[in-house]
């Protein structure tokens, strides 16, 4: 059975997170993964200002270029962290799935761009590398994202539940998996908004940290009702599936420019900043119900998931479905990207496509994800 690596950065832009897994899969047996290591390389302050800086407005081609090298180096340090686990001791690695870090993400113009030399990785740890796996479904016309539900299909999927999954990153996305789903092309997902992007950004404005750790600086402020209906008001809230964002739009310079900022940086904007996150989850899936998709069981992952306050809130809103975390079912929150990232180098290595259409709205069938930097010819056996 194969083994592969994957490299996920996701849009909180704070390193680089490596999973190994031995992926089986036949004609006449359905998809198993199997989750073998895990290995993580934090991105320094200063190159997450930069990462920050060229994501905005004001990004020039020259800091591109140089942030695409630098990050190359990153990754490949990631995946031969990885290498050296004692779990993959005797095990030969097909190839490298890589994600790279997404700077900007234009779907309305068909151009998406993520960054890491995938060559560079490729030379460094002397496997093949895929990379690039939005290009080809924005090209028929999707959007490009999420990914995500290519994994949560086999990771998640239920015989006889309907199971919703939110990932909690920078943004938030959503798959619904009906019950006894076999393929992505029975599943819905898109992006619901803000993950941790925001709350991140208040703490910060705080002088608190990067993060509001199990959000106890949300449990303790009270929410403004007033401000937070003016956000759940802000467009992309009202824009109908298949739909996909980032922080060109929810960074936090943007949105509050936008859509209004608090009067102060404290634990009341950071309460209501969660409640934010939470209703518009919640609502996406109330939404769902109302149009004939029903959930029995919410799984939550990503770094968010990790929050219990946000966790309980959305609990609360979807009175009546069982709330659980991926860890609770056995999967790390902090690999499943990862693993994406290595099943996807799967498929684009044995050549299967995937039809993403009810995902991104992609048309023109079935279609191969992924773009390879081959093994460096001094590498090979």
């Amino acid at each position: 059975m194969p083994h592969y690596i994957g490299l996920m950065s996701g849009t909180s832009m704070d390193g680089v997170d490596a999973v190994a897994c031995e992926i089986a899969a036949g004609k006449n047996a359905p998809l198993r993964i199997k989750l073998l290591a895990h290995a993580a390389c934090g991105y320094p302050e200063k190159l997450k200002e930069r990462l920050f800086k060229v994501a905005g407005p004001d990004g020039s081609a020259g800091e591109v270029c140089a942030l695409n090298a630098e990050l190359g180096e990153l990754f490949a340090k990631a995946a031969l962290k990885l290498m050296k686990h004692p779990a993959l001791a005797g095990i030969k690695l097909a190839a490298i799935g890589s994600h790279g870090q997404t700077i900007r993400h234009m779907p309305q113009l068909g151009a998406t761009l993520q960054i890491s030399s995938s060559a560079l990785i490729a030379a460094r740890a002397k496997l093949p590398v895929w990379s690039d796996f939005r290009s080809a479904d924005m090209a028929r016309g999707g959007q490009g994202a999420p990914l995500a539900p290519v994994i949560h299909l086999p990771l998640f999927g239920s015989a006889r539940e309907n199971v919703s999954v939110v990932n909690l990153g920078g943004v938030a996305n959503i798959t619904h998996i009906p019950a006894g789903a076999k393929s992505v092309k029975k599943l819905i997902a898109y992006d619901t908004g803000p993950g941790n992007m925001l709350m991140d950004y208040a703490v910060g404005r705080m002088g608190a940290g990067g993060f509001d750790k199990n959000g106890r600086i949300a449990a303790r402020g009270e929410v403004d009702e007033a401000l937070l209906q003016r956000w759940l008001r802000f467009p992309y809230f009202r824009r109908k599936a298949p739909k996909s964002t980032g922080r060109e739009m929810f960074g936090g310079d943007v949105f509050f420019a936008t859509a209004g900022a608090p009067l102060r940086w404290d634990s009341n904007a950071v309460a209501t900043i969660t409640e934010l996150t939470a209703r518009s989850i919640a609502g996406e899936i109330i939404k769902l119900g109302r149009l004939g998709r029903p959930t029995d069981m919410l799984v939550l992952c990503g770094g968010g998931a990790k929050n219990r306050y946000l966790a309980g809130r959305i609990s609360a809103l979807l009175k009546g479905i069982k709330v659980r975390t991926s860890d609770d079912l056995g999967a790390p929150a902090q690999w499943i990207e990862g693993a994406l990232m290595a099943l996807l180098a799967h498929y684009a290595a044995v050549g299967e496509p995937l039809d993403m259409s009810s995902i991104t709205g992609a048309h023109e069938g079935p279609a191969l994800l992924g773009a390879l930097a081959p093994r460096p010819e001094s590498a090979k056996d």
